[in-house]
């Protein structure tokens, strides 16, 4: 159970960031797009600073830790889309992401389908998928990520692990944006047919799916939020999500939360890199506010 709680948040990289070893390609950070941006003027009296986050990475791959630490310093509180230091927000969490009580993926897929999917189990975790059957299939889905044949390394990080223990080190209080309970409102936006097809595609084509997986991950790493959302609502239009329940809406429901605590605290915000982006892209959203922000190269 551990093992699955550790992956528990790598299912945000495919809803709501959307994003191996794999070289980036030379994208510049323009003026409007960047993973990280210093938050001022409105009469803050000190900055604040907005970083987009990949759930699910390697190592090797992430940007310079003193660097990101350097600016966590400079602020007093950390606030990211869950508070991850809460075991409460943990254990709602992993019942959000289980099948009603006495249910299975045995009970919705045919029994063919289930032996395609156990077979990639197999050859890409060395595991069958029995261990997750009781959790939802996009869950599934996620779990194949993190194998070293995708990623490329093993184990997977997390930058959300990295900002939760950095301010765990530098005492600072972490609050979340939102609550499980809306978190998963977006989750479960996502009709169960669909989260069940996209399952048997991946199972069917691996080989697609997870190119389509590192696509975003190499956009991540060229720090283009804005060619990053493109691609996010290309997907969701393509697997049939909803764009306005899964990022428009929860943007929209962030900003007051922000607003309150940067004009109070200097907050460092750490929040999935598909909702940097786009009109109703917390950056925008923000800067309509009257904030200026002003991307950061790391």
């Amino acid at each position: 159970m551990k093992k699955k709680l550790s992956l528990l948040f790598a299912i945000f990289v495919l809803l709501f960031s959307t994003v191996s070893s794999i070289q980036a390609q030379t994208v510049k950070t323009t003026a409007s797009s960047g993973l990280l941006y210093e938050i001022s003027g409105k009469n803050l009296k000190k900055p604040s600073y907005l970083f987009g986050t990949i759930h699910l990475m390697c190592e090797k791959d992430m940007f310079p830790a003193e660097k990101l630490k350097s600016y966590i310093n400079q602020t007093e509180q950390m606030m990211l889309e869950l508070d991850l230091d809460d075991p409460i927000v943990m254990q709602k969490a992993t019942k959000g992401l289980m099948l009603p009580e006495g249910k299975t993926m045995k009970t919705y897929l045919k029994p063919e389908e289930y032996a395609k999917v156990d077979e990639l189990f197999k050859n890409y975790l060395g595991v069958s998928f029995d261990h997750f059957q009781t959790f939802k299939p996009l869950l599934a889905s996620v779990v194949l990520l993190t194998s070293p044949k995708v990623i490329g390394c093993q184990p997977p990080s997390a930058y959300d692990a990295f900002l939760a223990q950095t301010a765990t080190t530098n005492k600072m209080p972490i609050l979340g944006l939102e609550t499980v309970e809306a978190e998963f409102a977006a989750l479960d936006s996502v009709p169960f047919d669909k989260q069940i097809e996209a399952l048997n595609k991946m199972a069917a084509n691996p080989e697609k799916s997870f190119g389509d997986f590192k696509n975003m991950y190499q956009i991540y790493l060229t720090q283009n939020s804005d060619e990053l959302y493109n691609l996010t609502v290309k997907e969701f239009k393509a697997e049939g999500m909803s764009q306005e329940k899964l990022l428009d809406e929860r943007n929209t429901n962030w900003i007051p939360v922000i607003e309150k605590n940067i004009q109070v605290t200097p907050s460092f915000i750490g929040v999935g890199a598909g909702h940097l982006g786009g009109k109703k892209g917390v950056v925008n959203l923000l800067r309509a506010k009257g904030y200026k922000l002003t991307p950061i190269k790391l």
